[in-house]
């Protein structure tokens, strides 16, 4: 009789839905594909790294800046001791 009035008991009106576990499903997806994407444009996308980011370069590059007395004031000469041939302590 009481089916018939209504359609749910209480237990079965309050009982959660299992949506959350296909929207998770559906997130950690597309984090997987953009993680795949990533790995596929690093490897096939960029070429290898210029030669300008070597540690040779860099080094020319800041002894050319300390011979050039580039921003004597607050930049990276301030911080050169010319009669030491050293940075400041």
């Amino acid at each position: 009789v009481y089916r018939i009035k209504f359609n749910e008991t209480y237990a079965e009106m309050n009982k959660g839905t299992n949506e959350w576990k296909t929207v998770l499903g559906g997130v950690l997806f597309f984090l997987g594909l953009t993680g795949i994407i990533l790995i596929w444009q690093k490897h096939f996308m960029y070429g290898p790294v210029p030669h300008t980011f070597s540690d040779e370069w860099l080094s020319a590059q800041t002894k050319r800046m300390l011979d050039m007395r580039v921003n004597p004031v607050q930049g990276i000469t301030a911080q050169w001791d010319f009669d030491k041939n050293e940075w400041k302590k």
